[in-house]
């Protein structure tokens, strides 16, 4: 008896680190060039040789944005670690900024990430967090949250690439873990501390020429294709009359 249950806990043993070295494990190398070309290859079907990656940028061991350009199409895919293979979270010809939430639960992870083509007007890129206003009564309790707005400016090919990845700035993070912890505490009808809508932060942005004016670039409309394995957003648009 004493035998079987000796075996038996030397199997789970085993079977425990099998399943943790298959889902946990740690990626050693990434994905040669040749086969980022031919991944991009079978969704836009323009051939290797008008294929060209321009980079692999890691943001922490098991996600890695890849900007490409496919037949003057400015693309971007972006891959994640998963089961002892890399996968093909997204991939995309859009050409308008993103938010890639590596880890959603810590803003810290957070990045924009943008491949547009250069050949336009626009000179720098403005990012926009906000927190809309808004009043509500509930329990006869009544709330106010105020609208937050912050900003981030950011060069466009200013160092002659035509893509980007840029960290959120430390007061987004900031706000943006306080904002997490007050939805976390709604989870309890009764709190007193339920100040913000759901769902009332939004990512916007707005590119601007050298004179400081709007001047949104003018491409070819792209597509994209996702496996829902990440969690990318696209940015908003915004004007100059949502701008407080």
């Amino acid at each position: 008896m004493k035998k079987k249950k000796i075996i038996g806990i030397a199997i789970f043993l085993v079977l425990a680190g099998s399943l943790y070295f298959y889902f946990f494990s740690k990626p050693i190398v990434f994905i040669s060039e040749e086969e980022l070309i031919k991944a991009v290859n079978n969704y836009y079907h323009d051939g290797p040789e008008r294929i060209e990656i321009q980079d692999v940028i890691f943001l922490g061991d098991t996600h890695v944005f890849v900007p490409f350009t496919s037949n003057g199409r400015y693309g971007t895919s972006y891959w994640v670690w998963k089961k002892r293979s890399w996968k093909l979270g997204e991939i995309s010809t859009i050409q308008t900024p993103m938010i890639w939430k590596v880890d959603p639960k810590d803003p810290s992870t957070y990045v924009f990430v943008w491949n547009i083509n250069p050949d336009n007007d626009m000179t720098q890129l403005d990012f926009y967090l906000e927190n809309r206003r808004n009043y509500r009564v509930s329990n006869e309790v009544h709330r106010y949250t105020p609208r937050v707005q912050l900003d981030y400016r950011v060069k466009f090919a200013e160092d002659g690439y035509s893509y980007g990845v840029k960290n959120l700035p430390s007061d987004w993070i900031t706000f943006l873990n306080s904002y997490n912890e007050v939805e976390n505490s709604k989870q309890q009808e009764s709190s007193m501390f339920s100040f913000f809508p759901q769902n009332s932060v939004n990512f916007a942005w707005r590119p601007l020429d050298e004179n400081g004016e709007l001047s949104f670039p003018t491409f070819v409309s792209g597509t994209g294709s996702g496996s829902g394995q990440i969690h990318l957003y696209y940015l908003s648009n915004i004007h100059d009359y949502d701008l407080e």
